[in-house]
Formats: structure tokens, sequence, C-alpha cells
């Protein structure tokens, strides 16, 4: 997923002609591109030169891809992934349309949302395109290293940083939808609590939390998992090697024990729980904090 050797030479060639000869540094770095579709090294430079070739073009989307990103990685490097660029921008497509179809069972239209945070956003798989749907409504937050800065420069949103500890983020306002895709499924339980009311306190009156946890159905039945009687286990290992296991792994449960921690943290049951919402098997949960 960087440059490989074999290329080193020819990248190296295309970086020298850029400032005289951008069409002829546009053509080498296509040519890489062709026989080795994951490196970002040639596909950021023909966005940067605005290659007519690049994949913004068509997209309609800024596609700077930060080398740092574990999940173009994970996607990268998965059994089904043939052209790695590609597939990681397709999949930020994939959660767009997937949250649409959340926000319209909640009869709360994703366009018609006045302010949006994306919380666990990462370096930007779908703030790219969330940021077209909603422009000048998008705050991100993360705790990876350099994210917040390269969401503000490549797609103009509000960005700070989040924190290990839930109670020590300064949420610069309050928003009409929280969204957190895929954190509470690598977070050890003991933590839920206090991350659900966080997130919970940054939503505006009359606004939603969604989040989205295991489906229960298909760790069992899919993928083979059994649990003892608490219904919770936690394996120390995640796609995202940047953090520490102990803290980011991946966190296994069943719906009532979900339920209960929700009850227990928020005092309220969902209005929503949709299966399979996102991805193969991530259940989509909405609460209302304020009623």
């Amino acid at each position: 997923m960087s440059e490989a050797p074999a290329f080193s030479a020819e990248i190296q060639r295309a970086r020298e002609l850029e400032s005289n000869d951008p069409d002829e540094a546009g053509r080498l770095y296509m040519s890489v591109l062709e026989r080795d579709p994951g490196n970002l090294e040639a596909s950021n430079a023909l966005e940067r030169l605005h290659d007519p070739r690049r994949y913004s073009a068509w997209m309609r989307i800024n596609c700077m891809i930060d080398p740092r990103d574990d999940i173009f990685r994970f996607i990268g490097t998965g059994p089904y992934s043939h052209n790695p660029i590609r597939d990681y921008l397709a999949d930020g497509w994939r959660t767009l349309s997937e949250l649409m179809v959340v926000m319209d069972k909640l009869d709360r239209p994703l366009t018609r949302v006045s302010s949006f945070l994306e919380f666990a956003s990462g370096y930007g798989r779908f703030t790219r395109h969330l940021v077209k749907v909603l422009p000048g409504k998008v705050a991100c937050s993360d705790v990876m290293p350099g994210a917040m800065e390269f969401a503000r420069e490549q797609f103009g949103v509000e960005a700070f940083y989040s924190s290990f500890e839930p109670e020590e983020i300064e949420f610069p306002r309050r928003y009409e939808v929280v969204f957190v895709l895929s954190l509470l499924t690598h977070l050890p339980i003991e933590v839920w609590g206090r991350w659900l009311k966080a997130w919970a306190g940054a939503v505006a009156p009359g606004g939603v939390l969604i989040f989205t946890v295991h489906n229960e159905d298909v760790l069992r039945n899919q993928l083979g998992v059994e649990f003892d009687e608490t219904g919770y286990s936690f394996l120390p290992s995640s796609e995202s090697p940047s953090l520490e296991a102990n803290q980011y792994g991946t966190s296994l449960a069943t719906a009532s024990v979900v339920a209960e921690q929700i009850r227990l943290a928020l005092g309220t049951d969902p209005v929503l729980w949709e299966e399979c919402a996102f991805w193969v098997g991530h259940d989509a949960i909405a609460i209302r904090p304020h009623g």
C-alpha cells in the first residue's frame, strides 16, 4: 500500500517533471497507478495536479487520501479488494447511502439536517462524501494524529480532537445529529456508558444520536462467536494497529447486553434499532437523548 520499489524510479521522475511538464508527470503517475492500483503517491499526485484522469474528475468529491489512514490499508489488503483506492472511496459512498436509509426511517432526511457531527471520523473515508450533501454543516472528531488537520485542509470542516477519556472532550457546540460509526464495536464495555453519556451530551435539543454495534445474529451464525453467561467478549485486536489494542480492540455483545448498557447510561430505549444497517453486520441504533 506504499510506494513499491519497482515503481520508485518512475515516481521520482514524475516528481521532477511536475513543475515543468505536468502532462508528462501525470502520464507517468497514471502508468504507475494502472500497474499498482493501491499506489497512493501516484493517485494523490494526480489529484494535486488536477489531472483529468484523477478519481475526483468523475467521483466529484475530494479524493486525496492520507497515507496514515489505517482504514485505507485495511480495505486495500482485504480478500475482495482488487483496486484499493477505488474500493476505499466507494466504501465511503456506501456509508452515505446506508446512513440516508437510516435517516429516512427516523423521518429526518439527511439533506435537511442543520448540523452534523461525525465522531471517530478518521482520515475522511466517509467525510469526503458527507460534505457534498451537507456543505458547511459538518464537524469531525478523532484521536488519530494529523487527522483533524487533514479534515480541515481537504474537506473544509470544523474539526477538533477527541480523547481516550470521554469526559475530557470539549465539544464546541451541540449538533442535530451525532453519528458514531463503529466505535463501540472497538471499545471495552466498561467504558461504554461514559461514551454514550458524552455523545448524548453533544446532541442538540430535538436531535438524535446514531451509533453502531455488531449484529448478534451475524456474530453467532456467520462468525461462530459463542457467548458465555455475560453475553460479552473483548478481543485485543482491530484493523487499526496505530491504536493500543487494550483500548481499541474488537468488542462483541449480545443485543440484550447492548440494550442494558443504553438504559444504564441514558435511562432510555432506542427510537430505532435497524439490524445490519451498515456494512455486513453493524446494527444502527438511534437515541433521542432529550425526548
